[in-house]
Formats: structure tokens, sequence, C-alpha cells
């Protein structure tokens, strides 16, 4: 058979769905893919990824970034004594200032926005301006009402001690995007700060996430 005469291979390849992440009120994320032969005679045909959704791209790097902080956190804790299961409030408290105050030293130079990265910034305030306008007023202020208002994070902040912890509306928190164990979303004023539970430490926020005014669509 001559050369020119032999079948190309199949260039059919599959690539893992699970690669790809989705914000369910963004709708699902779409994948370009372009398929080329290399150029190179004889060698073995190539897939190439040509475009790649960039929501799809920056959830996939800020859940990248939420997992090593996660790391950085166990590593840390692990150099502290443990606490017994019936350690006091006060024993517990020292234990999270101790690993704050580690974590602090470990990301001395971390700055906002290291974590909320900016290409993930507009799809957060995307996510949380059209959940309150798909409420009535009543029921948007009703969701915001125990959020601590005279209040400004800054990052590696404990939670003030006195502020009420409201939690993120469920309906809301669903079209987040998944946190790892251990952090959790929070709303202090109208900025969205990322919590760490075990060192109760703030290490990032999105500043003004929440609309100035709640308008019914």
């Amino acid at each position: 058979m001559r050369h020119n005469d032999r079948e190309a291979p199949d260039l059919v390849k599959t690539i893992p769905l699970s690669t790809l992440f989705a914000v369910s009120l963004m709708g699902p994320a779409a994948t370009t893919l372009a398929f080329a032969n290399d150029p190179a005679p004889l060698a073995p045909q190539a897939v190439r990824v040509q475009a790649v959704n960039p929501q799809a791209a920056a959830l996939k790097e800020f859940g990248n970034r939420t997992r090593e902080y996660m790391e950085l956190h166990k590593r840390l804790a692990a150099t502290l004594p443990s606490l017994s299961g019936d350690a006091t409030p006060e024993e517990i408290e020292r234990h999270k200032e101790a690993l704050a105050s580690a974590i602090r030293k470990a990301r001395s130079k971390a700055r906002q926005g290291e974590i909320f990265i900016p290409a993930i910034v507009q799809q957060f305030r995307s996510i949380i301006a059209s959940d309150l306008r798909s409420r009535d007023t009543r029921d948007a202020l009703a969701a915001m009402q125990d959020v601590p208002v005279a209040l400004k994070p800054r990052l590696h902040d404990r939670w003030p001690p006195n502020a009420v912890r409201a939690t993120v509306p469920p309906r809301l928190l669903n079209n987040l995007y998944r946190l790892p164990e251990g952090l959790e979303y929070r709303f202090i004023g109208r900025h969205l700060v990322l919590m760490d539970l075990g060192a109760d430490l703030m290490v990032d926020y999105i500043s003004n996430v929440v609309p100035s005014t709640i308008r019914r669509r």
C-alpha cells in the first residue's frame, strides 16, 4: 500500500467532564475543542484544546486556590498542640488565635484578591445581584437583615467578637462555588468574606459585592 493511501488514525479523544466547573445560575460551562493534525510527517495525531470557556477556567482556578489555602491551614494546624475533646472555651479560643497567628505569618505577603481572583469576582457579583433582584423587596431585605452593616473586612482579621454571624441565604449559597470543608462565605455590610472557620480568620473578600440598591427586575 502506498503511503498516501494509508488510513489516518482516529482523531476522537475524550476529555473528562470532571475537569470543568459550572455555576448553576450562570448556565453550563462550554468548552470549544479543535482537533488538528501534527504537521510532522507520520507523527501521531494531536488533540489540542483551542479555547476553554473563561468562566469555567476562572472557577477552576478559584477552586484550586481555596484547596491550596486549606492545605496550608492543615499543615500549620498540625504543628500546634491538639485540642482535647473536653477543651474549655478559653482553650479553644487560644488555639484559634495561635492558628490565626501562624497563618498570618505564613501569608505575610498575601493581598486581597489572591483567592478571589479578578476573573472570578465578576461572576460572584453577577450571581449575588441576580439573586437579590429575583426576590421581591421584602424578601431581599430579609435576606440581608442580620448582616453587620457598619463593619469593613480586613485581610487576616478575626471575626469581630460582637458581630452577628449571619449565614448566606440557602438559595444564594446553592449558586455559589462549593467551598472545601473549613471555609465559609459570610457577609459584612456589602462585602463578601471568605472565612477560615478553624482560625476564625478572614482570608479574602470582595468589596461592595451587594448592590447599594435592591430593585426587582
